[in-house]
């Protein structure tokens, strides 16, 4: 049986790990990349995590269906970060870390969906 205070701390723990991967994204994309092109790929990488970001506020007051529709948004992410996985050195490690943790995000979000029938 699911209660109110699982889902609460579900749906806290998925905006947490969202807004950690957005920036651990900026952070990674600022220290591997040459001083020249940091400013431009911050703005790639902003650009990159804003429809995730956009449909953040839907997850916190939305119902389960954001969630679902959330969790098919991190697909493409997924896809991205394993290629990303199969780059040399530091930038391959950061690719098989971001899987990881999008793969935690697709759970938490398809458990929220999950949490929030059981109590409707």
């Amino acid at each position: 049986m699911t209660t109110p205070v699982q889902l609460s701390f579900y749906q806290h723990s998925l905006l947490v790990l969202l807004l950690g991967m957005v920036v651990g994204s900026l952070l990674a994309d600022y220290f591997l990349l040459p001083t020249q092109q940091a400013g431009t790929s911050l703005l790639i990488t902003l650009i990159k995590w804003l429809p995730l970001l956009l449909l953040s506020p839907l997850l916190k007051k939305g119902d389960a269906n954001s969630y679902i529709w959330f969790a098919y948004l991190l697909i493409p992410y997924f896809c991205w970060s394993v290629l990303k996985g199969f780059a040399p050195a530091m930038a391959g490690w950061i690719g098989i870390i971001e899987s990881l943790l999008l793969v935690m995000l697709f759970t938490l979000a398809i458990s929220c969906a999950r949490f929030k029938k059981q109590l409707q």
